[in-house]
């Protein structure tokens, strides 16, 4: 390298070899990890886990889940949607690498290296396909700028496509940003008078009208083939379109806004789900109730606050900085912008950049994935426009050791700016072994021994199920749908919804209340979601038992009304001890019951009780004393574990003792019938 150097094929190889490097590195010692709920629910689908494969899937374009499909049918072992999302990845970075190389030579080369290192996390490690297809789309526009030959320009346009179909919002973003190098080439030709028409319109043109075309085309023909009207991947749409609409941009305030929201017969607690994206009622929350929340919403003001805080989050970002560090060496020295190449193509991301946040600040704050997926685009652009000028600038200064000395700056320089993507994960555990990712995987294994219990509300971080799982691995096969956090707009998918009909259920909320199963719910939502189903469903007589725990995760169970409530004096109950428990936050009563095993076999057990004074009518879950190999408590009697008479309620803190004040009855369950037995109350003799 320092005597003979090396050809530009040789470079090439060379920043392959590095990125395959790279590549290992991120894999064993940065532990990557899903970065988004969708990305989890996107690897699901594909692995087949919400039911049969599938073409369709609920955020890409469903030409890209053929790919996928073809993929899995080749391969139905191996998790291919991350194998596939990384090969682009790969394929992508290495194309603008190659480009810049083949292009600018050692200039172009440092810039690959400094790419490499730079966007390794945030594509590698912190997964995500809204980046995905934010590099794959800056691929296509690098390479269409920079061909040299044909094939150079068709892959472009391959790339583009994919871009798009991955993420059609991302293909938008990216191609804002690259509008500058068009801008450049269309300044060369109509001001500079460089080049004639046909050179213009056949280089700079007919590639993007060729690439739109295909990308316009293809969604098109997708709403026709696939979002036929009735089908379910249309309502799915339609829904999620409503979704974006309102949630995205924000919910009106209930104060400012009540007398419309009664008029859609809406309560202040449905509004407060809105804001807090609990929407899993598919029942309340439709795309009606979307859209007649937007039809009375007014525009809000320009929130200028808000730009301040992205420009004091953008000066701490590493692609940022990185990009704002090579315009630096760009104007170096210093001298009249007017007398810069390429000014437009270098300085238009940025304008770009803050054009989009603009946009973005007029309806949320803008969402750190979306922030990087710009940000990844501002990079490769400036820097291919900049890169151009500094390659002919610097070739007598980059040469035999110097170009070693400046390259081994340039990736040094990346790696301190870097620091914290870079190195800082290599010290830490990763996030599918940390504590609280060990606990939700064995809390997942055990309840899909026991389908009775079988719902999971809000799981550890709002990145949900996934923290159990590495994102090469393919979900198990029968992967249970009901585990799910509660703001899901995906319950309404034809795949939660395909997978919902296996277990019998078809709304998620109503099913809470419609059997025994057991609910996991961290603390936090557990009221909020008896509120809302107060208010939502009349005739629910709505409380909650603790029934057991698994690690650090607590089991509860939602209690309701029952049909066909009958007395018997047939069989006899006796409840006969009472203590408190957890720093005196329950109340425990334990009891006996007087049938064989026989007679409870498949039965659960209720408390009832009702106030002597204001007539309040309220039941409680119980568990019989059996336990199974995961040390849970049964909620259905079952004869294959150890016989018992015995039973307990776990109960919140009660105002009053269970005395003379209340009446009190068992309550053995079958079904959806309900059989209050003669109960005697021995808790103060």
């Amino acid at each position: 390298m320092t005597k003979k150097g090396l050809s530009r094929a040789q470079l090439c190889m060379l920043f392959c070899a590095f990125q395959v490097v790279l590549l290992i590195y991120a894999v064993f010692f940065l532990h990557p990890y899903y970065a988004s709920n969708d990305e989890f629910t996107l690897s699901a689908i594909a692995s087949g886990a919400y039911g049969g494969d599938t073409w369709y899937f609920i955020y890409i374009h469903s030409a890209f889940g053929w790919i996928l499909k073809a993929f899995y049918a080749l391969l139905p072992n191996v998790n291919c949607y991350t194998l596939v999302m990384y090969a682009l990845i790969f394929l992508s970075v290495t194309a603008i690498g190659f480009t810049w190389i083949r292009k600018n030579g050692r200039v172009g080369t440092i810039l690959a290296f400094m790419l490499a290192l730079a966007s390794l996390s945030p594509l590698y490690v912190e997964f995500q396909y809204t980046k995905t297809a934010a590099i794959v789309t800056a691929a296509g526009y690098v390479l269409i700028f920079g061909a040299e030959k044909k094939r150079h320009t068709l892959t472009g346009i391959v790339f583009l496509l994919l871009g798009s179909w991955i993420r059609f919002e991302a293909f938008g973003m990216v191609s804002i940003v690259a509008f500058g190098l068009w801008l450049a080439r269309a300044f060369r030709f109509f001001v500079k008078k460089e080049y004639d028409w046909k050179r213009f319109l056949l280089r700079d043109c007919m590639p993007f009208f060729a690439a739109f075309a295909l990308v316009f085309g293809s969604i098109a023909l997708e709403n026709v083939i696939v979002y036929t009207p009735g089908s379910v991947a249309a309502h799915y749409k339609e829904y999620d379109t409503a979704r974006q609409q309102l949630l995205d941009y924000g919910v009106p305030e209930w104060e400012e806004y009540q007398e419309e929201y009664e008029a859609l017969g809406l309560t202040r607690t449905d509004v407060l789900n809105l804001e807090n994206w609990l929407i899993a009622d598919s029942d309340r929350y439709t795309a009606e109730v979307f859209r007649a929340i937007i039809a009375f919403r007014q525009e809000r003001p320009f929130q200028w606050e808000y730009l301040l805080d992205y420009l004091i989050i953008l000066a701490k970002k590493p692609l940022f900085i990185l990009s704002a560090l090579l315009l630096l060496l760009w104007l170096f020295p210093p001298r009249t912008l007017r007398e810069r190449k390429n000014r437009i193509a270098v300085l238009w991301p940025f304008v770009a950049l803050l054009g989009i946040y603009l946009y973005f600040i007029k309806i949320y704050r803008v969402l750190p994935i979306v922030v990087t997926a710009c940000l990844l685009g501002v990079l490769v652009f400036s820097w291919t426009a900049a890169g151009e000028e500094l390659a002919e600038r610097f070739p007598e200064q980059l040469t035999g050791r110097r170009f070693v000395r400046a390259g081994l700056i340039g990736a040094a320089l990346t790696c301190v700016i870097c620091v914290r993507m870079l190195v800082t994960p290599a010290f830490r555990t990763a996030v599918q072994q940390s504590e609280e990712s060990l606990a939700y995987r064995e809390l997942y294994d055990t309840i899909t021994e026991d389908k009775d219990i079988y719902y999971v509300f809000d799981p550890i971080t709002n990145n949900g199920v996934e923290l159990g799982y590495s994102i090469f691995e393919k979900l198990p096969e029968g992967y249970l749908t009901n585990v799910f956090t509660l703001g899901g707009w995906e319950t309404e998918s034809p795949q939660v919804s395909e997978n919902l009909a296996q277990y019998e259920q078809w709304n998620l909320m109503k099913s809470l209340y419609l059997s025994d199963r057991s609910v996991l719910i961290s603390e936090n939502l557990l009221e909020h979601l008896l509120i809302h189903i107060d208010d939502t469903y009349d005739g629910l007589f709505l409380t909650y038992s603790k029934v057991g725990e698994i690690g650090d995760f607590d089991l509860y169970t939602l209690n309701y009304t029952m049909q066909n409530l009958e007395e018997t004096e047939e069989y006899t109950a006796s409840i006969d001890t009472t203590y408190t428990a957890e720093n005196e936050r329950y109340d425990v009563f334990e009891a006996t019951v007087n049938m064989s095993p026989e007679e409870l076999e498949g039965k659960s057990v209720f408390l009832w009780m009702e106030s002597v004074e204001s007539g309040k009518v309220r039941m409680y879950q119980g568990v019989w004393q059996q336990q199974d190999e995961n040390g849970l408590c049964s909620l259905l009697y079952d004869t294959e574990l150890a016989d018992t008479d015995q039973v307990k309620f776990t109960i919140p803190k009660m105002s009053y003792p269970l005395d003379d004040r209340y009446k009190v009855h068992i309550v053995i369950r079958e079904d959806t019938d309900g059989t209050k037995i003669a109960t005697e109350n021995h808790l103060y003799e």
